[in-house]
Formats: C-alpha cells, sequence, structure tokens
C-alpha cells in the first residue's frame, strides 16, 4: 500500500509480506505497527462455551454429600485396618481426634482416588452421580494440578482439630459461594482455576 491520492481510508488493512490472516493499521499514509490478529477476530473472555451450562448450587452440595460419604467409609476403612475400634463415638475414632496416622493414610486415600477421578474422568464419584463436570473454564477437562490443587485445602486435616475446623471454615464459605458468586466457584475452584458444569447438552 502505498502512499497515493487513491489510498485507503485509515483502518486495519493486510500488509504485503506479512502472515495470513494478519492486519496492520493504516494511518491514511503510513503502516503503524506490526501485524497483529483483526480486532474483530480477537476473542472476547467468556465463562464458558455456549454447550455448557453451570451446574446448579443445589446439585453440587448434593455431589458433595456423596463424596463425604465416600470419604466416611474411607476413613472407617483406615481406622480399621490400623486396628482403631470405630464405636458410637466417630468423632474420637475418626474425626477431629484421630491419630495422625490416620489423618495421613485416610488423606492420601482421597487425595488419589479424587485427583485420579477428576484428572481422568472430570469428576468425583459424587459428582459422577449427579452428571456434573470438572472443567478448566473452556470446556476442557482438568489437569492432574487443578485437580490436586481443588483437593488441596483438605490437606489441613493433618494438623489436627485446627486443621479439621479450617477445612470446615472453607466449606462454608464455598457454601456461600455457590450463591453468590457468579460462576458458583467454590474456595477450590477459585485455586484451582475450574468451573463445574452439567454434562455437555
Amino acid at each position: 500500500m502505498s502512499t497515493t491520492t487513491s489510498s485507503p481510508a485509515a483502518g486495519y488493512y493486510h500488509a504485503q509480506g506479512d502472515p495470513p490472516g494478519t492486519v496492520r493499521f493504516w494511518d491514511g499514509s503510513h503502516w503503524q505497527g506490526g501485524p497483529t490478529v483483526p480486532p474483530q477476530q480477537k476473542q472476547q473472555p467468556a465463562a464458558l462455551p455456549r454447550e455448557f451450562r453451570l451446574a446448579s448450587p443445589g446439585r453440587r452440595i448434593g455431589a458433595r454429600v456423596l463424596d463425604f460419604l465416600v470419604w466416611l467409609a474411607i476413613a472407617v476403612l483406615v481406622a480399621l485396618i490400623l486396628g482403631v475400634e470405630v464405636g458410637d463415638n466417630l468423632r474420637a475414632d475418626i474425626g477431629m481426634n484421630a491419630s495422625f496416622q490416620q489423618n495421613v493414610l485416610w488423606l492420601v486415600a482421597v487425595a488419589t482416588l479424587e485427583i485420579g477421578l477428576v484428572a481422568t474422568r472430570g469428576a468425583s464419584l459424587g459428582k459422577i452421580a449427579l452428571d456434573l463436570t470438572v472443567t478448566d473454564g473452556e470446556g476442557n477437562l482438568p489437569t492432574a494440578k487443578q485437580a490436586a490443587l481443588r483437593i488441596a485445602p483438605l490437606s489441613l486435616v493433618i494438623l489436627g482439630s485446627f486443621g479439621s475446623w479450617a477445612v470446615l471454615i472453607l466449606g462454608f464459605i464455598s457454601l456461600v459461594l455457590l450463591f453468590v458468586d457468579a460462576t458458583h466457584q467454590t474456595v477450590w475452584d477459585k485455586i484451582a482455576k475450574t468451573v463445574v458444569v452439567d454434562r455437555p447438552l
């Protein structure tokens, strides 16, 4: 494009020699800047692809309740393996007053299950049961790192009663976020940058 009386008006045009699909800004007489993607083609931020729908708070709570029951079963199994008598007082046997060894073994078992399922299936057992999927926010399955970050807050339980209370507080905050956050992201969603949706339509 040259500086002649026939030069086009200022705007974005493809310049000879630039990569295909790129444009530069023509100020009416000279090229300005380097090649870039046409402004109208630049992707605008979007929470989710159109074919996905955010999971409702109710279904997410239901999935977490199912997950909790699975975690409780794992805790009982760990206690039995370690020879801990599981009586009427579950809080003392496998709860906040559980031994460090119990908590570590329980955490390893739960983390292995959760990370494996979320990274390969995009869902925990509770979410699978209720047809929910964890995504990276763009409709893709989360990475193993994201799956690990989602379960990371649970590692606080190895700190004993203090850690267990911290997990409960984070759980309460997450419950509130389910209803007030625009994308229904909980604390662990925000840490891992994930979004939970219904199964693809």
